[in-house]
């Protein structure tokens, strides 16, 4: 699959101009409760979308669809103009990172950590760069190149987090899914990981769900606001803040809160 967006990508001119992240219709229902409902839009295929919503309104949902870490939705969703039903899950999910709240972080080395994810026998012959090249892109490098051996369970939550981060980078993904990766962390680390991140941003897309308004003031280039599994704006992060195009939008940022109708 990364091959194949590949070279979708390469036939645009400009990355103002690449496809990314598309939905049309998406809708999710699990327990006979319906999570999303009817979601289509249209994402660049670079910068920084922050989704979100208040609590329930189905933004991890959302993530997990795209990296069919759920399977059941109806609809669609391209990358790159590439439908994610049209490869195994596990190749999508080596070419879509997601990034949780809490780092997922293996019982074993730095090293060993950062290339999990990569197939056995790549692991074992990992280009030393590559490897290099993960770490300084999720701002670590220079905290742990001397202790690549040694156990990633005696890192700070902070370096953890860019851990996993670095662990997604070194497969060369397409897109990045980041469902609150700042939330439990302190000023700093928050930070250093929003500055890696900001980057980043600038050769693929990101969608980045949180709760923070003043982080998405900070970082977000667009946003996705959804209530009750329904979009309700999407735009460009400045003009959303600016001048929110709904009621549900403006009683949002006034109160954290809005009362939108139920998903039929």
């Amino acid at each position: 699959m990364k091959h194949d967006i590949d070279r979708q990508a390469a036939r645009a001119s400009g990355a103002e101009h690449r496809q990314g992240l598309e939905m049309e219709g998406l809708r999710l229902e699990l327990g006979g409760r319906m999570i999303l409902s009817d979601i289509s839009i249209a994402l660049p295929g670079h910068g920084i979308c922050c989704l979100i919503g208040p609590s329930g309104a189905g933004k991890s949902s959302l993530l997990r669809c795209i990296n069919r870490l759920y399977e059941g939705w109806r609809g669609d969703i391209r990358l790159a103009g590439i439908s994610v039903r049209d490869h195994e899950a596990a190749a999508i999910r080596r070419n879509i990172g997601l990034i949780g709240q809490k780092p997922a972080v293996f019982p074993c080395s730095i090293r060993d950590n950062v290339t999990f994810g990569l197939p056995r026998r790549q692991r074992r012959r990992i280009d030393e760069q590559a490897l290099r090249q993960a770490l300084e892109q999720a701002a670590l490098w220079g905290e742990v190149r001397n202790r690549l051996h040694e156990p990633a369970d005696q890192l700070s939550l902070g370096q953890q987090q860019r851990l996993c981060l670095a662990r997604a980078l070194i497969l060369k993904p397409s897109m990045l899914l980041l469902d609150e990766p700042t939330s439990a962390l302190d000023p700093r680390s928050r930070d250093i990981i929003e500055h890696s991140l900001s980057a980043l941003a600038g050769s693929m897309p990101l969608l980045w769900v949180t709760h923070d308004l003043e982080q998405v003031r900070r970082i977000a280039g667009r946003i996705m606001f959804v209530c009750d599994g329904r979009l309700i704006e999407e735009g460009e992060a400045r003009a959303f803040f600016s001048r929110p195009a709904r009621l549900e939008s403006r009683e949002f940022l006034r109160w954290s809160v809005c009362n939108c109708p139920e998903p039929s």
